[in-house]
């Protein structure tokens, strides 16, 4: 009987333990990651198995342009839409949603002409020295990849919005396919910036086809009946709040994540900037790719959850959770493995790359599981906290840059810095996202569910 009792027991508690496996499964959120992450992972395993051969190919010192150039690329594309992109996805309606679109796509052409005048200004002037010559050299490519990334950017928060998440999974990894492809076939034939320009063209790629897509589907045919200077002002005006929070935060964070390699190529040279940029290429790029595919899932779920009780603490709980498991095993490996890896697979010429890896780590670890969290400052309209964590850690990174430099004159030593202002910053996140979770939600309007596009007719009675 004793035995009958234990057996019904075990039974039990493993019908409870499916049930529960099978009740996160079938979440939304957890289909939505699985999807965006699984094109994501397609992506970086296309990248990840082809850069052992870019790494014979190319010269270390065109990983740092190609750094240099992707830097530049961010924070001006960034500052060009002034995040209003972001508003696509809490767009009430519709007609609303093209206006948003409308404006970020006449903010990019407007901000894309200035880029350029300044390319040819900058290019026009002989003797530069330091950095500069290295801005030169590439400062033409800017403005096209600006472009590619400012369309592509909206049109992606479109489909998120109507939920085609295979669809944006589909884009990216052919978007992957078609870069490295041309990124080898630019370095066996010895083309010049072989590394930019197939990034470049991969970028027109993906912005080219998602913009076909939204053709097809209808929804550009609504955009400019839209296009009116009235239209645009109070657009701005009803997500002002955007620019005004979000985008000194997020430009801070293109900063904190993007520039280093800028800093170090200024500081200690472009070998060394190769090297550190390499590094962050092969482990950290892929990590904060599938962090940003989950933090776009996890967009819509926050929506979904913002005014159940306590929804917003469950699904902090459960993504923490889910984040810090996921990032476990690639961390130890790195961290105890690191050089002997980058050595192995991509020559010894990349040992010290490994290195600068095994010393990140802690610091990529906790961005990875932050990173998809400041969506809870998005969705409760509490974005002054990630301004301020952008601020502080951005101070972090400056003074770690500056102490590894003109204290220690050591690029490891900086590593370890920069390593620990990462932690510092990723966990403030981390804390502030809790406690954002736990409290109710502010006084705004209801969302219980995130409004699908239409793409039909808008009608003929549109207004302001």
């Amino acid at each position: 009987a004793a035995s009958c009792s234990s057996n019904r027991g075990r039974d039990t508690m493993t019908r409870l333990g499916a049930r529960a496996v099978w009740s996160v499964l079938d979440s939304a959120l957890i289909r939505n990651s699985f999807t965006l992450v699984g094109g994501t992972l397609a992506t970086q395993a296309i990248v990840f198995l082809l850069s052992p051969l870019l790494a014979r190919i190319f010269a270390i010192a065109d990983f740092g342009n190609l750094a240099n150039y992707n830097a530049w690329v961010a924070i001006l594309a960034l500052l060009s839409c002034l995040r209003y992109e972001h508003a696509i996805i809490v767009a009430a309606d519709a007609r609303t949603t093209v206006r948003v679109v409308a404006l970020t796509g006449l903010l990019c052409v407007a901000s894309v002409v200035l880029y350029t005048a300044l390319a040819f200004i900058l290019r026009g002037t002989y003797g530069g020295t330091g950095y500069l010559r290295y801005l030169q050299d590439i400062a033409l490519f800017i403005p096209l990849g600006v472009l590619g990334v400012c369309i592509t950017s909206p049109l992606t928060q479109l489909n998120v919005k109507a939920g085609r998440f295979k669809r944006l999974a589909a884009v990216g990894v052919l978007q992957a396919v078609v870069t490295v492809a041309l990124q080898l076939v630019f370095g066996f034939t010895h083309v010049r910036h072989g590394l930019i320009l197939g990034t470049l063209i991969g970028y027109a790629f993906s912005s080219a086809t998602l913009g076909l897509l939204a053709l097809k589907d209808g929804f550009l045919a609504h955009l400019f009946r839209e296009l009116t200077v009235r239209r645009m002002l109070v657009t701005a005006r009803q997500f002002a709040d955007f620019p005004r929070y979000t985008l000194g935060a997020d430009a801070v964070n293109v900063v904190a994540q993007q520039f280093v390699p800028v800093f170090v190529l200024a500081l200690f040279g472009p070998v060394t900037a190769g090297i550190y940029a390499f590094a962050i290429r092969i482990v950290r790029a892929p990590l904060l790719v599938i962090s940003a595919s989950i933090s776009t899932a996890l967009r819509r779920e926050a929506l979904d959850h913002l005014h159940e009780p306590l929804g917003l603490d469950r699904l902090m709980k459960h993504t923490t959770g889910t984040l810090m498991l996921f990032a476990a095993p690639p961390f130890l490996l790195a961290s105890l493995y690191g050089p002997e890896l980058f050595a192995v697979a991509f020559g010894t010429q990349w040992r010290e790359a490994g290195r600068v890896v095994q010393i990140l780590g802690p610091g990529i670890y906790f961005e990875f599981v932050a990173l998809p969290l400041a969506v809870f400052f998005l969705v409760t309209r509490t974005q002054r906290y990630t301004f301020w964590i952008q601020i502080i850690g951005f101070a972090l990174l400056v003074g770690a840059l500056w102490m590894g430099r003109h204290l220690f004159g050591d690029f490891r030593s900086t590593c370890f810095l920069i390593s620990g202002a990462m932690v510092i910053g990723n966990l403030l996140t981390i804390a502030l996202a809790r406690r954002v979770a736990q409290t109710s939600p502010p006084a705004v309007a209801p969302v219980t569910q995130v409004p699908a596009v239409r793409l039909g007719p808008l009608g003929d009675d549109a207004h302001v």
